[in-house]
């Protein structure tokens, strides 16, 4: 083989290679299994607010407080879909604005490129204080609880998604509530439904159902992005307890 074809084949090789790397065909992308295994969509949470330049608009604020990065492909507005292309790193928040709608209903719906979603709800006030506190409980059967929330805040919160956690784990979640809202000053009954009463939740992780005696995690998402957690423990005696487990608190901006 003379020099002149050695040197096309290493040229050939080299060229292969480097187009390799530079497209990046060997990075995982988003959308791989293990990307999407690990994407923690109950930590987006968001509010939308009127847009100031553009009437019938909204400016939509969500905080990604996972670890990795999360990317948005679409929201809905009403029964319409609309694709967009945002990418928010680990622990900061992320803007865009929405198209034309006089009127957004209850709540703004996102999915990420994974296919998770989650709902967003207007923010009724640009700056108020949010503090949600669990005051007593009742467990209606093994799938069912019912807790009074007391909103002791500085305005209105609404939720818009909650989370139920088993000792081992496994989580059921529904991340498309459209409420209830929760007053200022007022008390609240909100019910938590699990497995067969909830046709609407995922699950991840081993289905369970409420068993007496075992510990509970609730987790409730406003639509400002505060998050409050909470424990529950059904009784045999029929008497209920409910103990605060954690309260992540913040003031709406």
């Amino acid at each position: 083989m003379n020099t002149k074809v050695i040197a096309i084949l290493v040229f050939a090789i080299v060229a292969g290679a480097t187009g390799l790397f530079a497209t990046g065909a060997l990075n995982v992308p988003q959308t791989s299994t293990s990307y999407c295994n690990t994407e923690n969509f109950h930590l987006l949470a968001g509010s939308f607010t009127e847009s100031q330049s553009a009437p019938s608009t909204y400016t939509v604020t969500v905080h990604n407080a996972q670890s990795q990065e999360v990317t948005l492909t679409s929201y809905t507005l009403g029964t319409e879909s609309f694709s967009i292309n945002l990418a928010i790193e680990a622990g900061q928040n992320g803007t865009f604005t929405t198209a034309q709608d006089a009127n957004p209903g209850i709540g703004i719906r996102v999915s990420t490129t994974c296919g998770n979603q989650f709902m967003t709800a207007f923010d009724t006030s640009a700056t108020h204080m949010e503090n949600i506190v669990p005051t007593s409980t009742l467990f209606q059967d093994s799938t069912q609880v019912a807790v009074d929330l007391l909103n002791n805040g500085t305005g209105t919160a609404t939720l818009t998604s909650y989370y139920v956690t088993d000792q081992s784990g496994n989580e059921y979640a529904l991340t498309y509530l459209t409420g209830p809202s929760l007053a200022q000053n007022s008390v609240t009954t909100t019910t938590f439904s699990i497995g067969s009463s909830c046709s609407q939740c995922t699950l991840q992780g081993s289905a369970f159902t409420f068993t007496s005696g075992d510990q509970y995690t609730i987790k409730v998402v406003t639509g400002s992005g505060n998050i409050f957690a909470f424990t529950v423990t059904p009784s045999s005696s029929r008497h209920y307890y409910i103990d605060l487990d954690i309260s992540f608190g913040s003031t709406a901006q």
